[in-house]
């Protein structure tokens, strides 16, 4: 079995997200001490960033065992921390080897460069030499993302592979790096495709009429392309943080280098700011509902409008025809071209949720929105929601029920009353609660009072003393 190991970079620092979040008065639970939660603990869908990526490598039988073959590098602002997740069976899925978080020396990220170069220089004698996956661990990569495919590509096939997404219609494209394929119009009918170059400043707007591939913070290199990254660290050329910046100081698409390949993903998601934690606690809040089958009124509702907007502009578009308009989406429809993905049905949902997050509906994990109690993206790490963090303990954060999480899912059967006699507390009982309305936290009753009554009443086994009184006349009392 050709030579692998795995490499999550966890060497952001928290200290800015925990500045934007005490700024804006919201997520407050998520900072502990001066540099925050850091950004791989974070809690999303119930679990640490981590454990999510720990669920992807699992799925790989080339990163089998976990201690031999997967690290962690952190900073010293952030190794306890991690360390204390990896110790914490409970917090970390079944615990992680203590010996596998290492540091890179240094109070914030070297950049991704000197990060690879820095675990090159002490990587066990068990994986020197061979490829390495590499991943930026304070980003996701949706519900049930595997590196398999990645790994099984770079090793059979012998290239480095790079990973890209297809960014959805109306998508910020800076900040990030866009992936130039040889074949652009093919690419949603080939699981690979060769690199012929690489953007690592792109900027403006994805346009759903042409595929742009954005690059996912996730690579497998293989030894002569680690060896260019460590001779890239040495020289001081590529001290930027991010993947694209790597990449591309490697000249993907030079003839004189080997070449990369890319796959497509489903989607992925950065958690650099408040806006991006938001933006995937609501996603896999979304995912949830639609794959249980679960959607409140208020919500179809909204669904129905937005299709009737949209009708109504392509009417008006079509000098009114009701007709034309209806024509004009489904050319508009059809003139997008296929996007290449692993799993079409999560693509598109994931399309469905980012349409409407541009619309403006951010209520898909409403109290996370609210910045007190929290769903979709609990913090595991001390504190359990509310307006502060409590910093110590490790418990898990409370989840609302959904009837309180999202006021849109409840069944509202207001009663009228007669118009000569309604009360202003009828008035008020027609009114369909709104999330505002809703509680911050639940703590269900624990039953144990009532699990200790008997089945069934006990019998009267007492001696009655009393004198039984007639209700006729005192001469007939029993004595």
């Amino acid at each position: 079995m050709a030579q692998v190991a795995a490499l999550l970079i966890a060497t952001s620092s928290g200290r800015a997200l925990a500045e934007e979040i005490t700024s804006k008065n919201e997520y407050t639970y998520l900072i502990s001490g001066a540099d925050g939660i850091p950004k791989v603990l974070l809690g999303v869908n119930g679990q640490p960033v981590l454990n999510h990526w720990l669920a992807a490598i699992r799925q790989c039988g080339r990163l089998s065992p976990l201690q031999e073959k997967v690290f962690i590098l952190c900073n010293e602002n952030n190794i306890s921390e991690v360390r204390a997740w990896a110790a914490d069976e409970r917090l970390s899925a079944g615990g992680f080897p203590l010996d596998n978080v290492l540091s890179n020396g240094a109070e914030d990220s070297l950049g991704l460069a000197a990060e690879v170069a820095t675990f090159l220089a002490i990587a066990p004698p068990a994986v020197a030499g061979g490829s390495l996956l590499i991943a930026q661990a304070d980003t996701l990569c949706g519900p049930g993302f595997s590196v398999a495919r990645a790994v099984e590509h770079a090793i059979m096939r012998g290239k480095d592979t790079l990973l890209y997404m297809a960014a959805p219609d109306g998508m910020a494209l800076e900040g990030e790096a866009i992936v130039r394929l040889e074949e652009p119009a093919t690419a949603a009918e080939t699981s690979s495709q060769r690199v012929a170059g690489l953007d690592a400043a792109a900027a403006g707007i994805a346009d759903g009429a042409a595929l742009t591939a954005v690059l996912a913070p996730v690579a497998v290199l293989r030894p002569e392309a680690l060896e260019r990254v460590a001779a890239a660290a040495a020289a001081g050329t590529s001290a930027s943080p991010t993947l694209g910046d790597l990449v591309s100081a490697l000249q993907p698409g030079n003839i004189a280098h080997p070449p990369m390949f890319a796959m497509p993903l489903d989607c992925f998601f950065r958690l650099s700011d408040l806006y991006h934690v938001s933006l995937t606690s609501n996603f896999y809040a979304f995912y949830a509902k639609e794959k249980a089958g679960y959607k409140g009124d208020a919500a179809r509702a909204l669904e129905a409008a937005r299709k009737l907007q949209d009708l109504h502009e392509a009417r008006t578009a079509a000098g009114g025809s009701m007709a034309g308009g209806v024509r004009l989406l489904a050319e508009r429809k059809a003139a997008r071209p296929p996007e290449p993905c692993v799993d079409p049905e999560l693509r598109k949902l994931y399309g469905e949720f980012y349409d409407s997050w541009l619309r403006g509906d951010r209520h898909h994990d409403l109290a996370a929105m609210a910045g007190r109690g929290i769903t979709g993206a609990s913090v595991l790490l001390g504190g359990s929601g509310g307006t502060g963090h409590s910093g110590g303990g490790a418990k898990a954060g409370a989840s609302l029920p959904i009837r309180f999480a999202d006021a849109t899912t409840r069944r509202h059967n207001a009663k009228e009353q007669h118009p000569a006699f309604t009360t202003t507390t009828n008035t008020y009982g027609l009114k369909a609660p709104v999330q505002v309305d809703m509680p911050l936290a639940y703590s269900a009753a624990s039953q144990h009072f009532t699990k200790s009554f008997p089945v069934t009443a006990p019998k009267s086994a007492g001696l009655v003393t009393a004198v039984t009184k007639s209700k006729v006349h005192k001469n007939l009392d029993d004595f």
